[in-house]
């Protein structure tokens, strides 16, 4: 009664005198702002003035933090030590209440449960309806663009299509001037892109010879390990090899009937592949053509937009190529001279034996095609 009393008689005189208070409590937050500052400050001023006592003073705390650690520890160990038995006991009722605990608050739930069954069945129904709910929703939303999707690109298929090709050239200009430009950086800076590949070289080579050595200097150090281990990978791969043929051979024995039938199944698939003489992928490959030719009658359109396209593309990208050369060619004139010099020499000498390899080709290609439809004839 008196403290409320004292309260209220407070809670009045502050009321009384509003302006008065508040600039009390605004002289003593001010003064504490300033008293933390004066401290900080002089703080700050006294370690830089005193900057290696400061330093000395950190670095025994530090020391000090660290032998009272490990003190702490080795003492634990002793500890532990001199008193193992009791040590043991004190560990096994630590796992034995952590056992005790968990089984209470398991045994416990399913208590709850099984008092509040109805309640936990509806509590279980409402978090799956939730769950499926949500599952639903996300699937829904993901349906609902995809459908819209479509619908923007049928509705707008010629945006939809320009914004495709525009998509492709742009990323094919992309990557033809970063290649450009890499292309041009590495001929205005010859010099340090030759060093630099050079280094790489130089750093792979070293780090292969160093693992090389260390590898070769450790097997010098374990030579029994190594002989050893070596023994081991031998004997594993052949006692591998000949489980695997054993194995096989002895699958083979027990169902031979099924082994027998098997290999049957293999000759008789082998020779349905041949028809008339005829491959089975000759076959294939004259019924692929067979329907891209009906799919181009039946789209003609579609099929004569597509080749205009390709054409076009193809026009856009040489011209982009033959530009960037020349522009290549302009900005490093005397480089570009002798690389056709030695091209047109090189084109001269290597005329006679690209003519007969090509010959060769022809040649071979006609021998195989007709040894094959001979043995499909035979067959």
């Amino acid at each position: 009664m008196k403290r409320q009393k004292h309260l209220m008689a407070g809670a009045v005189r502050r009321m009384i005198l509003r302006q008065l208070s508040m600039a009390w409590e605004r002289w003593q937050e001010v003064y504490q702002d300033l008293k933390f500052a004066n401290r900080m400050g002089g703080g700050a001023i006294r370690r830089m003035l005193n900057r290696k006592l400061s330093m000395a003073w950190e670095k025994w705390q530090f020391t000090a933090a660290e032998l009272a650690r490990q003190q702490f520890l080795l003492q634990g160990a002793v500890n532990r030590i001199l008193k193992r038995k009791m040590s043991m006991a004190w560990e096994k009722w630590q796992q034995v209440y952590q056992d005790l605990k968990f089984a209470n608050r398991m045994g416990g739930g399913a208590i709850r449960r099984m008092l509040n069954r109805k309640l936990s069945m509806a509590f279980e129904k409402w978090q799956f309806w939730e769950q499926w709910q949500q599952v639903h929703a996300a699937e829904m939303a993901y349906q609902q663009q995809l459908i819209r999707r479509g619908l923007m690109r049928m509705i707008r298929a010629k945006l939809a299509a320009a914004m495709a090709s525009w998509r492709e050239q742009a990323a094919d200009a992309k990557r033809a001037a970063h290649m450009a430009g890499g292309a041009i950086r590495r001929m205005l800076q010859r010099q340090l892109s030759m060093a630099w590949e050079k280094w790489q070289y130089e750093a792979a080579e070293m780090k292969r010879q160093q693992i090389m050595l260390q590898g070769a200097v450790n097997r010098m150090l374990k030579r029994q390990m190594s002989m050893a281990w070596e023994k081991w990978q031998a004997v594993y791969q052949d006692q591998k090899f000949a489980a695997r043929m054993g194995g096989g051979a002895i699958r083979r024995m027990l169902n031979r009937k099924l082994s027998m039938a098997w290999e049957k199944w293999q000759f008789t698939q082998t020779a349905a592949g041949c028809r008339d003489g005829v491959p089975a992928e000759e076959l294939a490959r004259q019924q692929f053509l067979l329907q891209g030719a009906v799919n181009r009658i039946l789209k003609r359109k579609m099929s004569m937009a597509w080749e205009k396209w390709q054409e076009v593309y193809q026009d856009l990208k040489f011209a982009n190529r033959m530009g960037g050369g020349a522009i290549r060619r302009m900005l490093n004139r005397k480089l570009s001279m002798a690389s056709n010099g030695s091209r047109s020499l090189l084109r001269w000498r290597t005329s006679r034996s690209f003519f007969s390899f090509e010959k060769w080709q022809f040649t071979a290609a006609e021998m195989a095609y007709q040894q094959r439809l001979l043995q499909g004839a035979v067959n």
